[in-house]
């Protein structure tokens, strides 16, 4: 065997370096000084430049461009700022290219004239068929993106098409197509005319719907369809039902499938496929307030005690100023989106600086949503409070039912730029219905929330009124308090009110309390507050004496909330400044 000796190789480790350091040194002037490709288009605007950059390829080249592409994209780059012309409108443009490379890069420079612009002369957009006599259709036809006398615009003719085709669909008119869409355009005249006909057929209706779960029972399951079989096709009413099931709480996630391609006689079978959440949801949590100081808060939940869809829950919070612990029971009902019965029991007790009470209680309550999204509270509630105000004790067992209306409207639920909040309730017992006080209260609450520039306007209002005969047999927990981080900023909590002849504050049969806030971003999350708050309680309307804050502060968009840390100015009190830190929703 004669051995084979290949060329020597201890040329190569030389060769390699330096053929890399050549490359290196060549690539040297774009590493250093971060080069990378210049187009520059003369001054005709953002939505003329910005389109013709969109449709240019040369725009998406490095400055590694190799010479045997330049040309092609160079011929490519005429015909593609012609395109991006035409889809603004302008069919008859002089431009010039110039491309040039240096030791770095390259550059192109693209002097333009786009020319005068061709606008709607005539726009011709109809329905055929069914959809002709459905009112929802009238917008699009009379209310176009582009309309005549507009300079012609390629995608906005085409979106609507688009719009025509989706509303379509969504209204059930599930064999609609565009049978003309022309875009005739006459550039001597400078002038397009468009036609559009969309053909729209029948329209169709919902058919039977299948349910894929074996959680809960199917009769419990159907009454969150809002819609019977045989109804129009309408797409909201598939969302709505989505949305639905999801808010219940009882599904982590809800599919809803419209299978077309099955329907008969013009029903197109709906199938939905419901995946329940977990059993068991457990709450661990820590906040703080100036109010009621640090507090932890504890809590677990059964999502489905039965088939029958029912669920109860259990929570424990406790602070320095105030502990409370309670169980509930909730039972579905007849629309089970809309309406539940909610048994509860509870302990609270309070320790304030004004107050104590200790609260055992029992009630049961009726919750039903409206057709107008006001949700309505019948409820009777059994309680027996323990309490003392300005060292007086007593005891009172109480029989009360209630009424409440509520009803909130927010962009976003948890950071609002725009919302408002209504409450209003009533309640009270009879010493001839096995309570140890005759009394009446009403309260009212109302919160709004508008843009103000960048920034927001918050504006609150809180009123209450008690009729009671003996007033000093009116629990602490029923009285009327002012002074706050959700009251009257300056000023402590419920530290404002009627006082006794020592001076204690004893609270009020009425309260009137209000607020004007300013907040204002200045970081991401973060934004800057002022604010100005007024009320009080008091017995009588000519007893009334407003105090009044005003004060500085911070807000931070945390991932649990907002939390607002402020430094209030009391008006009529000799402090100087408080403190106030406060987290929850502002709705």
């Amino acid at each position: 065997m004669t051995a084979h000796h290949p060329p020597a190789r201890c040329h190569a480790p030389i060769r390699r370096p330096l053929s890399a350091l050549i490359l290196l040194l060549g690539l040297l002037p774009g590493l250093v000084l971060g080069a990378e490709p210049r187009i520059r288009i003369s001054d005709v605007g953002d939505e003329i430049t910005d389109n013709i950059r969109a449709h240019l390829g040369l725009a998406r080249e490095g400055c590694d461009l190799p010479e045997w592409r330049e040309r092609p994209l160079l011929r490519a780059a005429d015909r593609e700022i012609r395109g991006a012309l035409r889809a603004l409108g302008y069919y008859e443009p002089r431009f010039s290219l110039d491309f040039r490379r240096d030791e770095a890069c390259w550059s192109l420079d693209v002097e333009l004239e786009p020319g005068p612009p061709v606008r709607v002369r005539n726009l011709d957009i109809r329905i055929i068929g069914e959809a002709e006599q459905d009112p929802t259709f009238a917008d699009l036809v009379q209310s176009p993106p582009i309309r005549p006398g507009d300079r012609l615009r390629h995608d906005r003719y085409e979106q609507i098409k688009g719009n025509l085709n989706r509303h379509a669909a969504a209204r059930g008119y599930l064999d609609a197509r565009i049978t003309t869409s022309q875009m005739r355009v006459d550039i001597r005249e400078q002038a397009a005319d468009l036609v559009i006909h969309l053909e729209s057929g029948p329209r169709y209706f919902l058919g039977p719907v299948t349910l894929e779960q074996d959680t809960f029972h199917d009769r419990l399951v159907r009454r969150f369809i809002p819609f019977e079989q045989g109804d129009v096709y309408d797409s909201r009413r598939l969302i709505s039902m989505q949305q639905a099931f999801m808010n219940s709480g009882y599904f982590s996630d809800v599919r809803v499938d419209p299978r077309t391609d099955e329907a008969e006689d013009l029903e197109v079978p709906i199938h939905v496929t419901l995946t329940p959440r977990n059993k068991w949801s457990y709450l661990a949590g820590v906040g703080a307030s100036t109010d009621k100081g640090p507090r932890v808060r504890l809590g677990v939940e059964n999502h489905r005690a039965n088939r029958a869809g029912h669920r109860y829950h259990a929570e424990l919070e406790v602070s320095s100023v105030n502990t409370q612990v309670g169980i509930g029971y909730e039972i579905p009902l007849g629309d089970p989106a809309r309406e539940r019965i909610n048994l509860t029991a509870g302990y609270q007790s309070e320790n304030t600086d004004t107050s104590e009470s200790d609260i055992y209680s029992l009630g049961i309550a009726h919750l039903r949503q409206l057709p107008s999204g006001w949700i309505q509270t019948r409820s009777l509630t059994f309680e027996r409070e323990d309490y003392e105000v300005a060292d007086v004790r007593d005891s009172t067992t109480l029989l009360m039912p209630g009424f409440q209306m509520s009803r909130v409207q927010a962009d976003h639920p948890i950071f609002p730029r725009q919302g408002w909040r209504l409450n209003f309730s009533l309640r009270g017992a009879s010493e001839d219905l096995l309570s140890s006080i005759s009394f009446a209260q009403a309260t009212g609450r109302a919160r709004y929330i508008m843009p103000l520039g960048e920034g927001r306007l918050l504006l609150r209002a809180d009123a209450g009124t008690t009729a009671v005969q003996d007033f000093a047999r009116l629990p602490a927990s029923l009285r009327f308090f002012a002074g706050g981080d959700s009251s009257v900023r300056g000023y402590g909590y419920q530290k404002l009110g009627p006082t006794n002849d020592d001076g204690d504050i004893i609270g009020g049969r009425h309260m009137a309390s209000g607020s004007i806030e300013m907040d204002y971003p200045f970081a991401d999350q973060w934004s800057v507050a002022v604010f100005a708050d007024g009320g009080n309680a008091f017995n009588h309307l000519n007893d009334w004496n407003a105090r009044y804050g005003v004060g500085v502060g911070v807000r931070w968009r945390s991932p649990i909330g907002p939390i607002r840390v402020d430094i209030a100015h009391p008006i009529d009190s000799d402090d100087n400044f408080r403190l106030h830190l406060s987290m929850g929703m502002d709705l």
